[in-house]
């Protein structure tokens, strides 16, 4: 199985199988967007 694990900023492919396993490459990792915030919600109109 791969995986693609992050760690302090940089990306790690590991190949694990049963009875080794094999690191395949690190990279940086690509910076993470901020989430986007969700829109205000409508005012109500006081009845």
């Amino acid at each position: 199985m791969k995986y693609v694990v992050t760690l302090n900023g940089k990306n790690y492919e590991v190949e694990v199988e049963e009875t080794e396993a094999v690191l395949l490459s690190v990279s940086d990792a690509a910076p993470v967007a901020a989430p986007a915030s969700a829109a205000p919600a409508a005012p109500v109109a006081a009845p």
